[in-house]
């Protein structure tokens, strides 16, 4: 057995398991709880299919790019808005696919919510399930195959992902299909399974005792300030601001992230879906009008068929059209890669073998005694003059 791509540049997205024709691929956990396809030498017959669907080896070939329209947007449903990460964009687009009798693929929980995989729903009553931010990376399992089968059938289908995972289905399909719609989200980083597993052992075991809902983007204090809020049976509560969180701050600041992406090659390569969105941070500065302490969409149009069905939502959200370059600026994960931490391969050695209480006494609390003592040195200087 061996890997298929180098660990720094297989983004995960397991396009080359489902195309491969003997099934002599798989998709196995490294230590650090990372996804990396597996090749049993043994039963493959070099056909070469899995380099050809390979998003990070045909990154340029998988680029899509007709058109340049940006928009900031607000759901006009109160309730929809308070649940949905930022503006609640992608909640409208997936309810009109589902309404004219399509399906959907996104991002879902597993029951224990310690892990998170690709699913397909067909009914509205499901779609909340997909709603949310989940900083984790998901699992395509059988997604991919799946979504050539409905398309082949005929029917619409939305997928929804990251922009490895929208690059990888692309890869995988070998053609266009006019029934895709393809919508990826602006990415921070994938997180490890791992990591979260052992953060959410250690708030069941201070905090809540079991897990029933877990929302890494709560709003009840404010979209900019958002918090993590888990809860247990029995009204059991863990409820923390993302700035003091550890789990956050760990991923905010790079640490728990797959190492493809400190090097992504799809998203500096350039838009490979149909529509991008995210939270439009710095949306005060650049559309004041339209800035909500309950989150505000960046939406991003890159073809033809994308500003199709948003014009066929847009009478569901309030929209201000923007310039494309001053929203990007604000927001650079959406085609830079983040910075590699010095530390990373250290944090995840001391993570097989420590408490969480090392890990957050280790690599969270120090940089946050370092940010108090350098606003007191900004304090003081300003004091003086």
């Amino acid at each position: 057995m061996i890997d298929v791509v180098g660990k720094e540049y297989c983004c995960g997205c397991s396009a080359c398991v489902s195309v491969c024709p003997k099934s002599c691929i798989l998709m196995k956990s490294n230590q650090e709880g990372f996804l990396y396809p597996v090749l049993n030498t043994e039963n493959c017959i070099r056909c070469g299919l899995c380099d050809s669907v390979c998003p990070v080896l045909n990154a340029e070939r998988l680029r899509i790019s007709q058109r340049n329209d940006a928009f900031a947007g607000i759901s006009k449903d109160g309730d929809l808005l308070l649940n949905s990460s930022s503006g609640g964009f992608f909640s409208h687009l997936a309810d009109e696919v589902l309404r004219a009798g399509g399906c959907v693929f996104g991002a879902v929980f597993d029951e224990a919510f310690t892990t998170v995989r690709h699913a397909m729903i067909e009914k509205k009553e499901d779609l909340p399930a997909l709603r949310g931010s989940k900083y984790l990376q998901s699992d395509q399992r059988e997604c991919y195959k799946a979504a050539e089968r409905q398309l082949k059938n005929g029917r619409f289908v939305l997928y929804t992902g990251t922009p490895c995972q929208i690059a990888g289905l692309r890869g995988f399909l070998r053609k266009e299909y006019e029934n895709l719609l393809c919508v990826d989200v602006i990415c921070h980083g994938s997180p490890s399974r791992c990591v979260w597993e052992k953060y959410l052992t250690y708030i069941k075991e201070k905090y809540t005792g079991s897990v029933r809902a877990v929302s890494f983007r709560n709003k009840d204090k404010s979209w900019k300030d958002y918090q993590l809020k888990i809860q247990g049976d029995g009204g059991s509560c863990y409820n923390r601001e993302f700035r003091k969180d550890p789990y956050m701050k760990i991923f905010l600041e790079n640490y728990d992230l797959r190492e493809s992406c400190y090097r992504c090659r799809i998203k500096e390569s350039g838009p490979v879906s149909d529509i991008t969105v995210g939270d439009f941070w710095g949306v005060e500065n650049t559309e004041p009008e339209i800035d909500s302490r309950m989150g505000v969409s960046l939406i991003l149009i890159h073809t033809d068929k994308g500003a199709g069905y948003f014009e066929r939502i847009k009478d569901q959200i309030t929209v201000k059209e923007t310039d494309r370059t001053r929203a990007i600026s604000s927001n650079s994960a959406y085609n830079h890669s983040v910075r590699r931490p010095k530390e990373r391969d250290d944090f995840y050695l001391y993570l097989e073998k420590r408490s969480w209480k090392y890990m957050e006494n280790k690599y969270v609390k120090p940089r946050m005694v370092k940010k108090i003592k350098s606003i007191a040195r900004k304090v003081k200087k300003l004091i003086k003059m």
